[in-house]
């Protein structure tokens, strides 16, 4: 089959105007900044009770913002690709921390129709990025870079050793360029594949496949590609989606 994945990236202004289609083959992601939606813009009868408070747990009232601006987006979103109401949605965390929709307690709910969509998020500073797809699972990842990210300690922690030598004489902007640009394949796909750091972050090696496109490809997981992203100013984003026979978690089971 055709391993193409179309990647279509629509950010706030967009709201108004998707269609919120999502064909096969395709992976719609959101970018948002958290001004977008001010708390007092926020309907957050649209949340669960159980999100509600996890989010009024935050100490920090920059997290808490952060956090409840992302869940009220998911809802919203997800939402408009179901066609139903953003409070109907149950929501699940995996083992792993990979959120999913329980479609048992849906059907309980008389929404057992609901065709399986994959989604995942990601939030950094004032961004929040979302992909969405009805053909694979999906993983995101969304990073602001940081000047002094103590990255040669990190790389050799967390990356391959084939990749180590890949920063041994960039120049610094360069490095920490490579840096946040493999981080984010890396944490895409563990957050694709729904396992977290259960799979040792350096037992895999990034490929690249299309320096043009962005494309990237792991060893060990030859069904999985990495699409580094357009991000906005000072951020890198990647989002991992699989090719084919790709089970779409509903869960971690």
């Amino acid at each position: 089959g055709n391993n193409n994945m179309n990647i279509n990236i629509f950010h706030f202004s967009d709201l108004s105007s998707a269609a919120f289609t999502l064909p096969m083959q395709t992976i719609d992601v959101w970018f948002f900044k958290t001004e977008d939606f001010p708390p007092d813009a926020q309907d957050t009868q649209i949340l669960s009770t159980e999100e509600r408070n996890r989010i009024a747990g935050y100490s920090q009232g920059k997290d808490r913002i952060q956090h409840q601006t992302a869940r009220f987006l998911l809802r919203l979103l997800l939402g408009k690709y179901l066609h139903i109401a953003p409070e109907e949605l149950v929501l699940r965390t995996g083992t792993h921390g990979k959120l999913y929709l329980d479609y048992d307690a849906l059907t309980v709910r008389g929404l057992g129709h609901l065709p399986r969509l994959s989604f995942n998020l990601s939030h950094s500073e004032e961004q929040i990025a979302f992909a969405f797809s009805f053909s694979s699972p999906v993983g995101i990842d969304i990073e602001k870079i940081r000047e002094n990210a103590r990255s040669s300690h990190l790389v050799h922690r967390f990356f391959h050793p084939d990749e180590e030598l890949r920063f041994a004489h960039l120049p610094e902007w360069e490095s920490t360029q490579l840096f946040f640009r493999y981080w984010t394949i890396r944490e895409a796909f563990l957050k694709g594949i729904g396992t977290g750091f259960t799979i040792s972050a350096d037992s895999f090696r990034i490929d690249e496949i299309d320096s043009d496109s962005g494309l990237y490809q792991l060893t060990k997981y030859p069904l999985w590609r990495v699409q580094a992203l357009p991000a906005p100013d000072k951020y890198f984003c990647s989002v991992a989606y699989c090719v084919q026979n790709c089970l779409l978690y509903t869960s971690d089971a």
